[in-house]
């Protein structure tokens, strides 16, 4: 375990140092701003306004940070703090983030009289999130179950088949205490106040993966007496059905369904424990999702390297070295006349190829017959079918080995003379 520990933290140290410069994901930002008004404060109010909103992207009224100043202003003497905490408040109900306060000061640059009005330059210094990771499309789920025996077993197997399969973004909802301490931490008064641009950045889902349990039976003790011998054969067994369903959040319309049974008998054992149907619910889950992946995001070639080897948008956990494909050359797509929904495209077999190398996001495929070329989509699909022996020059000498004449051993010659 030591082993391997150290080993993936080489591999992520090297990961950090190959690729671009680690980010902090909470840092200070500054924006500065002009602004007007009839008075000194209402000047450096006005720029204070206008910095937050280009900082956030929205549209901040003015009058109303001046209401609530002068309302903060009887529990606190210092216009500094007061004008920051108006601000928050705000940037809270605007955004509807109670629980972070962003703005973290601001320094007045210029402040002049111009005329009948004043004028005012500042720059606000607030709190900066970056998510963590490059940006990408995938879609986030919430796996969930009205199922309340098995509930977490279930949503904790799907839940890691969905995250093994590196096509979603799975969201956490089963750990609320958990985050309520770390979220309580960071409000209290250990943490740099910029840290509080963490909170109120939790993500909502595009789907949500409903699961459930349709049948589950589980036979536990069941003995046996063979009549000649007296003896005694125990065995337990369970089987039950694994049922997804994959609903848009926004529509409510259901995107995918589908059904795995599963099932094992173990002799010898007087029961079925949790953690042997934990994992009978967990290969069905396996299964359930490398289908569910496989209809919404088909195998493609993303490169291919020359005629012969490709490598596809699958990786560790998605695939496995040794097994063989079918590659198809995708054609024209039909469109069904009624609905106008795509019907997917026309397909033509090129050949089969094996996995020959996986990598943590890809893997290479090596084809066994038919050829690839460049600037042509392929769709790729796991296959039952054997892909032929490589012939090479082993196999040549081989042949060309049996095709000698046999020599005479040293018996036979002895006896001849």
């Amino acid at each position: 375990m030591k082993a391997l520990i150290s080993a993936w933290f080489l591999a992520f140290t090297v990961s950090l140092m190959a690729g671009a410069p680690a980010v902090a994901q909470v840092t200070e930002a500054t924006m500065t701003a002009d602004g007007q008004g009839l008075s000194r404060d209402e000047a450096i109010q006005s720029a204070l306004v206008n910095a937050a909103s280009q900082a956030f992207g929205v549209r901040l009224a003015a009058q109303s940070v001046v209401q609530n100043t002068s309302v903060d202003t009887s529990v606190d003497s210092e216009d500094h703090s007061v004008l920051v905490s108006a601000l928050n408040k705000n940037i809270q109900r605007v955004l509807n983030t109670p629980q972070n306060s962003p703005i973290l000061g601001y320094d007045v640059n210029n402040v002049f009289q111009s005329g009948s009005s004043w004028e005012a330059t500042i720059t606000l210094r607030y709190a900066k999130f970056e998510r963590l990771g490059a940006d990408t499309s995938r879609r986030s789920v919430v796996v969930v179950s009205n199922n309340k025996k098995y509930r977490s077993a279930i949503i904790q197997a799907v839940g890691e088949s969905l995250v093994e399969s590196r096509r979603f973004d799975v969201l956490n909802r089963e750990n609320d205490q958990l985050f309520q301490e770390e979220k309580e931490f960071i409000l209290g008064d250990a943490t740099a106040d910029a840290e509080m641009a963490r909170l109120s950045q939790a993500s909502g889902a595009d789907y949500l993966i409903v699961t459930s349990l349709p049948s589950l039976s589980v036979s536990n003790n069941q003995r046996e007496t063979i009549a000649m011998t007296g003896e005694v054969l125990v065995k337990s067994a369970a089987s039950g059905t694994l049922q997804l369903q994959v609903i848009e959040f926004a529509s409510r319309k259901i995107k995918w369904s589908g059904l795995q049974k599963f099932g094992g008998t173990y002799a010898g054992a007087t029961s079925v424990g949790a953690s042997t149907l934990a994992k009978l619910i967990s290969g069905a889950s396996d299964k359930l999702i490398d289908r569910m992946v496989s209809a919404i995001y088909p195998i493609q070639v993303v490169k291919v390297v020359n005629s012969q080897t490709a490598i596809i948008n699958r990786g560790e956990g998605g695939v496995a070295t040794g097994e063989t494909y079918a590659v198809f050359e995708a054609g024209e797509v039909l469109i069904d006349p009624q609905s106008g929904e795509s019907l997917g495209s026309m397909e033509t077999e090129v050949g089969l190829g094996k996995i020959t190398q996986v990598k943590p996001k890809f893997a290479f495929l090596k084809m066994a017959t038919g050829t690839l070329s460049e600037g042509t989509t392929y769709i790729v699909r796991k296959t039952d079918k054997k892909a032929p022996m490589a012939t090479g020059k082993a196999n040549t000498r081989k042949k060309a080995a049996a095709n000698q004449p046999k020599q005479p051993d040293r018996g036979n010659v002895f006896l001849s003379n």
